[in-house]
C-alpha cells in the first residue's frame, strides 16, 4: 500500500501533484475536526451528567448540613461522600452552592454554612485561587473568603490591592472593606500607587454597605503622600459626613499640596460650614 502511494505521488506532475495535496490535507484536517468535535460533545454531555448527579448529592449534604444539625465529620462516614469530596468538579460544584446558600441565609443556618466552609477545606481551595496567575479565578477567591468572613484573608487582599489589573484591585479593596469595615482601607495611607477615581468611587460605594461604625484612623489618608489617597480621604470625609475629622482636613491645608487636593479640601470646608449654619 505505502509503495503504491509513493508510486503514484512520483508519477504526478507538479500542479497535480499539488492538488491532490491539498485535497489530501484537507481531508486529513476534516477528520481531525470532526473527531474533536464528537469528542468535546461526549466531554460536555457526560460533564452535564455529572453536574446533575452532583447536584442531587450536593441538595441533599447541605439539608443535613442546615436542617439535621450534621458537620463535615458525620458527613466524612459516608465512603462516597468521601470520594466525591476529592473530585475537583464536585467541590467546585459544591462551594458554589455553598456560597449562594450563605448570601441568603442568616443566623444559625450561616454560621453553619460558614463552619462547614472551614471544616471541609472548602477555605483552603479559596485560598489557592488567590495564588492563581488568572486574575478571574483570583477574584473568584477573593469574592468567597469574603463573603464567609474569613478575616485571616485580610492580609492577602491587601497584597492584591497592590495589583496594577483594575478588576482585581476593586475586588481586593472591597473584600478589605467587607472584612474589616471603614479599618480595611486604612492601609491605603502607605499605598504607592495611583488610585484613579473610578476606583474611589467603587470604595465610597462598598463603605455605603457597612454599618460605619469605626471611622476611628481615617484621617491617616490625608497624611498620605500619594495625592490619590488624600483625595479619597477627603470624598470619604465629605460623602459620609464625618465633622469629627474637620480639623484634620484643616491641618491639611496648613501644609503645601497640589492644587486639586487644596481646591478639593477648601470646598470640603465650605461644604461643613454651609451644613453647619443650616442646622443652627
Amino acid at each position: 500500500m505505502l509503495a503504491f502511494s509513493l508510486q503514484f505521488f512520483s508519477e504526478l506532475d507538479p500542479a497535480d501533484f499539488i492538488i491532490v495535496g491539498a485535497i489530501s490535507i484537507f481531508t486529513i484536517v476534516s477528520i481531525i475536526l470532526f473527531v474533536a468535535i464528537v469528542l468535546s460533545r461526549l466531554y460536555h454531555i457526560r460533564q452535564a451528567v455529572h453536574f446533575e448527579k452532583n447536584s442531587e448529592t450536593i441538595n441533599n449534604l447541605l439539608l443535613e448540613i442546615l436542617f439535621n444539625d450534621k458537620n463535615y465529620v458525620d458527613l466524612m462516614e459516608d465512603k462516597k461522600l468521601l470520594r466525591l469530596f476529592s473530585i475537583p468538579q464536585f467541590r467546585a460544584q459544591l462551594m458554589e452552592s455553598v456560597i449562594n446558600l450563605h448570601q441568603n441565609y442568616e443566623g444559625e443556618y450561616a454560621e453553619s454554612l460558614r463552619k462547614f466552609y472551614v471544616e471541609s477545606q472548602l477555605m483552603a481551595d479559596s485560598f489557592v485561587k488567590l495564588r492563581n496567575k488568572n486574575w478571574e479565578i483570583k477574584c473568584k477567591g477573593i469574592k468567597e473568603l469574603t463573603e464567609m468572613n474569613i478575616k485571616r484573608a485580610y492580609v492577602h487582599l491587601v497584597e492584591l490591592s497592590k495589583s496594577n489589573h483594575p478588576i482585581l484591585k476593586i475586588n481586593a479593596l472591597n473584600g478589605c472593606i467587607k472584612i474589616n469595615g471603614p479599618q480595611g482601607i486604612i492601609h491605603l495611607a502607605k499605598h504607592k500607587f495611583t488610585i484613579d477615581l473610578w476606583t474611589q468611587l467603587n470604595i465610597i460605594d462598598a463603605l455605603k454597605k457597612t454599618s460605619l461604625l469605626d471611622t476611628q484612623n481615617i484621617e491617616l489618608l490625608l497624611e498620605s503622600k500619594n495625592n490619590s489617597v488624600i483625595s479619597l480621604g477627603l470624598k470619604i470625609i465629605h460623602t459620609f459626613k464625618l465633622f469629627e475629622k474637620q480639623s484634620f482636613v484643616e491641618a491639611l491645608l496648613q501644609h503645601k499640596h497640589a492644587r486639586q487636593i487644596q481646591q478639593e479640601a477648601e470646598n470640603l470646608l465650605i461644604n461643613f460650614n454651609s451644613y453647619g449654619k443650616e442646622i443652627n
